[in-house]
């Protein structure tokens, strides 16, 4: 096949990071040579798969591309957790025949979900899309996402390389898949902070065994946040991680966290984690250093262009205006309850009962789901924001200013997820 007509088939697409993926590949459509790519994309209820490619299409996400860019996607049904990634036998075969890259993005991010949805959405996904890949005839690069945070919490550097386990990751798996192991127990054993990391780590080791002589690189990112530059500045439409956060401060609802002061949060632009992505998938020069096939890369700031979490959020105080945190600190003591129960919970009650007896239902039950949510959020936060992770990448490739970053994301936050200008 000429070198002039690379197919790559990318999964995720309707998420943040697939988005801008999308958009990037796009951008660099010439440069890289590509033909087409094809979209792998589950059916929602309401909606097919073309239908679903036709809303992210609209989105501005890609107002910056030419017109007619559409003309050189292909969407295809499928659903990654099924055999075959329940594709069709004849568009199976098709893209057997035609894909050069494969650039896999979906997964299940909620740290909180089942354990059969987490291993059915991060494992089977990944083990489904390596078998498309050994089939495919002119395969040159498979690209599947992981995460920076598949390493425990630990004191000490972490590198490029798979994570110990206490126990054979297929072992870990079938006791996982049969109840033999619950969550907690796993969780435990494992040193993982959720079951999405621990899902994510198992991935890794068992794609790692099972991929053969398949080209094979896999990409960490750490905490992803709004773009850099690309496809505009502070672009962001994901309420997810750390977003999540300065949202729910920006909408005078999030006064307290669980988390360190002291402790850096690697938050990394989307658009630097998809050129990665793209890097991985088309080398575009010799690369400075080879590492041991598969290829294992952090897209992560490193602490040297990590804020900490209380710098953070006296940027995001400075910024929206909306008074101050009223604890930052870690979660399980005292101060950490009473502080919560004062600031989240009796103030919304408050709030909810207000909007009660003036009738207003809809901001009643918005303040009783506020409380859910900021619960959910420092559980699930948490851990990120407790504890220093000094990602060690062999070769860094993002390079930003933390503060002018920061800024930006809180931009994006106001201009995006607000739907109010500055």
């Amino acid at each position: 096949m000429s070198l002039t007509h690379n197919r790559v088939l990318v999964t995720g697409a309707t998420g943040f990071l697939g988005k801008v993926l999308l958009e990037e590949l796009f951008r660099l459509e010439t440069e890289l040579s590509i033909h087409e790519v094809v979209l792998l994309i589950r059916p929602s209820k309401t909606l097919s798969a073309s239908e679903r490619f036709a809303e992210i299409a609209k989105k501005p996400c890609f107002a910056n591309l030419y017109k007619g860019w559409t003309d050189s996607v292909r969407v295809v049904e499928g659903d990654l957790t099924l055999p075959r990634c329940g594709l069709e036998d004849a568009v199976y075969a098709s893209l057997c025949e035609t894909t050069t890259h494969i650039i896999h993005t979906a997964a299940c991010i909620k740290f909180d979900t089942s354990v059969n949805e987490a291993l059915s959405a991060n494992v089977d996904s990944s083990l489904h899309i390596l078998r498309l890949a050994k089939d495919c005839r002119d395969l040159r690069q498979l690209v599947i996402t992981s995460t920076a945070y598949v390493t425990p919490p630990q004191d000490g550097p972490i590198y490029e390389s798979l994570v110990p386990l206490p126990r054979p990751a297929w072992s870990l798996l079938e006791d996982l898949r049969s109840g033999a192991l619950g969550k907690s127990e796993a969780i435990e054993l494992t040193g993982h902070r959720n079951i999405y990391s621990l899902s994510k780590c198992l991935a890794e080791h068992i794609i790692c065994e099972t991929k053969g002589s398949l080209p094979l690189s896999i990409v960490r990112p750490s905490i992803i946040c709004a773009a850099l530059e690309y496809p505009r500045p502070g672009w962001i439409d994901s309420h997810d991680a750390f977003a999540g956060i300065a949202l729910g401060f920006a909408n005078d609802v999030l006064k307290v966290i669980n988390g360190r002061p002291e402790a850096k949060l690697d938050i990394v632009p989307v658009d630097k984690v998809a050129a990665c992505l793209i890097d991985e998938a088309f080398p575009r020069k010799e690369r400075e250093y080879e590492t041991p096939q598969p290829r294992i890369i952090f897209s992560v700031a490193t602490t040297t262009q990590s804020l900490t979490l209380g710098e953070a959020c006296q940027m995001m105080e400075a910024f929206f205006k909306k008074g101050r945190f009223r604890y930052i600190g870690p979660m399980g003591g005292y101060t950490f309850d009473i502080q919560q129960f004062l600031h989240h919970y009796l103030r919304l009650q408050i709030a909810a009962a207000a909007s009660r007896l003036s009738g207003n239902r809809a901001k009643e039950a918005a303040a009783m789901k506020a409380i859910k949510v900021l619960k959910g959020m420092n559980n699930v936060f948490g851990p990120y924001a407790s504890n220093t992770h000094d990602f060690r990448p062999h070769q860094p490739k993002v390079r930003f200013d933390a503060k002018n970053y920061l800024q930006l994301v809180c931009e994006g936050v106001s201009q995006n997820l607000l739907h109010a200008k500055l």
